[in-house]
């Protein structure tokens, strides 16, 4: 049976998270185009990009009740197709309502799949203790696919290329690679509740709101969320919010604000995916060299010092190269958070990595629209600079309490006590 497939189960795995990163990281690059396109204000594009998180919150709350009906490949499989699949539309959209509806369609997917493909390499990871951990390299798969959706977006801009067909382009080779992905992920039954009760909760048991147990899946999740320590969701929600921003606004920021061109702002994004993917590849080592606390408190100090300077100074480069620091600083951030939550959490890691992500996740998609309508008011460097250095501050005040509140990192007893 394994002879027939032309991939094993990783790789497959890892080409399914390739493509969710690779999506709307080929869209941010464009980001000015279409804006220029459409003839939108900074809040008409904001309110245009709230249509991913409008998409992808009810999406990210509603899958858990599809796993418990269909196996996460399956939604793999769906899920991806349609995120592919829908990306081009996003040239044919004639205002900013419009836009938003594609947007909102696009979040959608992207909830589905992001919820589907972590169950997938969990429950993988699971069933297999005797490998090496699998969800880090996921992950990089994610990354690359930031930063093939950014390089590809650069490129197309340089070469003049049209929206519709640039959008045509990647959809088709994510399809591909998706229908040779697609035979090779792990099958896997519809999924059931988990029973652990985390640490320092009164005992409840964490379910997904199946039948039969307590609470709706919307308040399952909340009370899943509010047993996370402040400290944890404080540096997911941080890291993934400037992480967000970023990602969407800085090709403008740079082609518009500084007048670095449509190249530059574009070659920006690209910049910031490439700091993004080898942080977050040196992570572990770097962690295991100067500690947890002092990659955080670095990795907040680092990003709002280059935010400051970068943004007061009047130079293009020098807003390209600030962006760029901070995706090299940024990177190790949201792992850590995911870490320290599993730590909190041991006997139902899985529903510790769920609320990281969502918290995590919302900050990401709402963080790109609040700017839009700030930078309406104060300019978009300026709300940029104050979110990122509010952000990275929360990281740093987040950190003293962090080990506070999770087991130690190398084994050591859980402490008691609870949240930060």
């Amino acid at each position: 049976m394994e002879t027939r497939r032309p991939i094993s189960h990783v790789p497959a795995l890892w080409l399914v998270f390739f493509l969710n990163g690779a999506v709307l990281a080929s869209w941010a690059p464009r980001i000015p185009e279409v804006k220029s396109l459409l003839g939108l204000s900074d809040a008409a594009l904001g309110v245009a990009l709230f249509g991913v998180a409008a998409g992808s919150v009810p999406a990210l709350l509603g899958t858990s009740r599809l796993l418990r009906r269909t196996g996460a490949r399956e939604l793999c499989v769906v899920s991806g197709l349609a995120f592919a699949g829908l990306l081009p539309l996003i040239a044919v959209a004639w205002d900013a309502v419009s836009l938003g509806i594609v947007l909102v369609l696009l979040g959608a997917a992207s909830g589905c799949l992001d919820v589907a493909m972590n169950t997938a390499g969990i429950e993988f990871q699971q069933r297999t203790p005797d490998r090496p951990p699998v969800i880090s390299r996921l992950h990089g798969g994610y990354s690359l696919g930031v930063l093939f959706g950014a390089a590809g977006g650069a490129l197309a801009t340089n070469l003049d290329a049209g929206v519709l067909l640039h959008f045509s382009a990647v959809a088709a080779v994510l399809v591909a690679l998706l229908a040779v992905a697609a035979p090779a992920l792990p099958r896997t039954a519809p999924r059931a509740p988990e029973r652990g009760a985390p640490p320092g909760t009164s005992g409840t048991p964490v379910t997904s709101g199946t039948p039969g147990t307590s609470g709706t899946p919307g308040t399952s999740m909340l009370r899943s969320i509010a047993a996370l320590p402040l400290a944890v969701a404080a540096v997911a929600i941080s890291g993934l919010l400037v992480e967000g921003m970023i990602t969407d606004w800085s090709a403008l920021l740079v082609s518009r604000d500084f007048g670095g061109g449509l190249d530059l702002g574009s070659a920006t994004v690209v910049a910031f995916s490439v700091a993004m993917f080898a942080s977050r590849s040196l992570g572990d080592v770097v962690v295991a060299r100067f500690g947890r606390r002092a990659v955080l408190r670095g990795a907040a100090c680092t990003t709002a010092a280059a935010l400051v300077i970068g943004l007061v100074q009047p130079s293009a480069v020098g807003a390209f190269t600030a962006v760029a620091v901070v995706g090299s600083a940024l990177g190790p951030v949201f792992p850590l958070a995911m870490t320290a939550a599993t730590e909190r959490m041991p006997h139902s890691v899985s529903t510790a990595t769920a609320c990281v992500s969502a918290v995590g996740y919302l900050a990401y998609l709402a963080g790109p629209p609040l700017v839009g309508v700030l930078a309406e008011a104060a300019g978009l460097p300026t709300t940029l600079g104050v979110i990122g250095v509010a952000a990275a501050a929360a990281i740093a005040l987040a950190t003293h309490h962090l080990d506070r509140t999770t087991a130690a990192p190398k084994g050591g007893a859980e402490p008691e006590g609870g949240k930060g």
